[in-house]
């Protein structure tokens, strides 16, 4: 028998320090969006893009002459762009809490958000290797690859809308009392999921609100997106607050 030392380590007391961890991963999702507006939006000035019906000549001049500061900014985003990864652990977490049996909604958001990080560092990868010699680079051809990036940041829409609907998917199944997120939550994301659609249709115009430059395609996608992973972040937050005042209460 191993003798009383007058403090237990039971299960509630690593919850509650599992609990501190996942804490910190959803704070990253608020790190990832404020580098995001002060990289691209100060340090490139892709907020918004250029027109996609700028020719090769005006667009290459862009990243001449702003260089230095889409190197910088592409390295701090290749790091605070990897959060994403982190951030969606700390939903996934909970997620799985609301399952019983084989996790498969978990597992399948494990899946879809592993797959979705990529999509996070080719954009900022992309810029830094046009900015590393742009001088020496045919316009046509940062032409393409600047079209290049602005399609992965908008039209990669469907793993996130999938993500989306498996955080809903989960909230409805959830056999918690009270629920682990609140049953708003799960409407909150299928109506995020619904309204990034329309990002599929950058690929048919160069103008118009449809554009990747476009009032929808770009402003009002942009906004509901990162507006997503700031309201699902705080959300999280104060469902681990509840659940490290249960560890607590029971330790």
């Amino acid at each position: 028998m191993t003798p009383s030392t007058g403090t237990t380590t039971g299960p509630e007391q690593y919850l509650a320090r599992d609990v501190a961890v996942a804490k910190l991963l959803a704070w990253s999702g608020i790190a990832l969006v404020i580098s995001l507006v002060i990289t691209q939006g100060f340090l490139m000035g892709f907020i918004p893009p250029p027109s996609p019906n700028l020719s090769a000549q005006e667009l290459a001049q862009i990243f001449i002459d702003r260089k230095i500061g889409i190197r910088i900014g592409s390295l701090i985003q290749c790091i605070c762009y990897s959060f994403w990864g982190t951030w969606a652990i700390s939903i996934v977490v909970c997620m799985r809490r609301m399952e019983r049996g084989i996790p498969v909604v978990t597992y399948a958001s494990i899946a879809n958000a592993g797959g979705a990080w990529v999509f996070f560092l080719l954009m900022p990868i992309t810029w830094a290797m046009i900015a590393f010699r742009p001088e020496s680079m045919d316009p046509k051809f940062i032409q393409i690859m600047n079209d290049y990036v602005w399609f992965i940041f908008i039209l990669s829409w469907p793993p996130f809308a999938i993500f989306m609907v498996l955080i809903a998917t989960a909230i409805f199944r959830d056999h918690n009392l009270p629920t682990i997120y609140p049953r708003w939550v799960a409407f909150f994301n299928l109506w995020c999921a619904v309204l990034i659609t329309p990002a599929g249709l950058i690929e048919f115009v160069k103008t118009g609100p449809f554009a990747y430059d476009g009032a929808i395609s770009f402003w009002f996608i942009y906004i509901v997106f990162f507006g997503w992973i700031m309201v699902m972040s705080f959300v999280t937050l104060n469902t681990l607050k509840r659940t490290a005042l249960q560890a607590q209460a029971a330790a």
